[in-house]
């Protein structure tokens, strides 16, 4: 609710808070035959920040759409450049036009539907 009121009033891009629990649920829901096997995949992912490690582990399990194959590949990516699957997994909207100059009435449109599509997505398995 907060990120949706500073989304309006200031077009705030908002920055996902995800736990470890999160991703624990997650996993469990959208591979339990697997998941100690994507458990293991997420280990490789190289970040120094626990935050923004949650947030790329996320960010490549909604990308994956519960297909284990995929996994490898996003962790790659996102070893590379880690933006480029938080990006397309927490403001689609935004990262297909390329983060242009916008005016803020469009900025806090795309980031609106972003943040509630994110929200949705992880609620979906985090409640």
């Amino acid at each position: 609710m907060l990120e949706k009121l500073k989304i309006k009033l200031f077009a705030t891009q908002p920055i996902a808070k995800v736990s470890e629990r999160d991703i624990t649920e997650i996993i469990n829901k959208q591979y339990p035959e697997n998941a100690s096997l994507v458990l293991e995949k997420l280990q490789l992912i190289e970040h120094d920040s626990i935050s923004t490690k949650n947030r790329i582990k996320a960010a490549i399990l909604k990308l994956a759409n519960r297909d284990l194959d995929r996994i490898d590949s996003l962790v790659d990516q996102a070893n590379t450049d880690f933006r480029d699957v938080l990006a397309p997994a927490e403001y689609p909207r935004n990262s297909k036009n390329g983060f242009t100059d916008q005016t803020k009435s469009e900025d806090k449109r795309e980031y609106l539907a972003d943040w509630v599509e994110y929200e949705t997505w992880l609620n979906t398995y985090t409640q």
